[in-house]
């Protein structure tokens, strides 16, 4: 593969701390044993498949100071690389002048428009990836990665979102809406604990790097 300056760019499976990723896990099967992840290894061996890119080509971009959008954002704020939550998130910031460098999601809200995005970042897991078709995407899975698939950890595509900029380099980031007492899609008890899943692993994140909520 070939990156934005000509340079070759090799496929091969990462996963960034699996330590953490098992943390991630442990904590999220404990919190919603409502939810199945037995198809998880199945999803990641179809991702796999799916002509993706390597995640090599986020590094085009600046990560100093990442601005990370979610949905339910109402401020634009000066940020080195633009990441947009959900195609919904993209498409509401293209209506505001901005278009996003990277869209992180899973394909559940406002799925086509995920394309807004220079580069998109999807995420496949067991309860997705027959919906997911081919395309030249860096596919992450949240089991052990295989093929040109990534694990960035984190669990929401919110949080999923500021692991990826961490692990590109970043050391501040500035979110902008993320308000967990105000679900946008559903409100619902199972919608409400991922919420307060991913307002955990960002307090966590928050003692590596630094946060400001806006």
């Amino acid at each position: 593969m070939v990156n934005a300056c000509g340079q070759t760019v090799s496929c091969k499976p990462v996963i960034y701390e699996p330590g953490e990723w098992r943390y991630v896990m442990t904590l999220v099967k404990a919190l919603l044993p409502e939810l199945s992840f037995h198809r998880d290894g199945e999803a990641a061996a179809a991702a796999s498949r799916l002509g993706g890119v390597s995640i090599e080509v986020l590094r085009d971009f600046d990560w100093g100071k990442p601005a990370v959008y979610m949905p339910p954002f109402e401020r634009v704020v000066d940020g080195t690389v633009v990441v947009a939550v959900e195609g919904y998130t993209a498409k509401k910031l293209m209506r505001r002048g901005v278009r996003a460098d990277v869209v992180v999601s899973d394909l559940d809200f406002d799925p086509e428009a995920v394309q807004l995005g220079k580069t998109q970042v999807v995420h496949v897991h067991g309860d997705n990836f027959w919906r997911v078709g081919p395309g030249r995407r860096v596919y992450t899975v949240q089991t052990w990665p295989v093929g040109c698939t990534f694990n960035v950890s984190g669990f929401t595509d919110g949080d999923r979102a500021v692991y990826l900029a961490y692990y590109m380099g970043a050391r501040e980031v500035d979110i902008s809406g993320f308000y967990p007492d105000i679900p946008l899609k559903r409100d619902d008890a199972v919608k409400r604990k991922k919420l307060a899943v991913a307002q955990h692993l960002l307090a966590r994140l928050s003692q590596r790097l630094t946060l400001r909520f806006i």
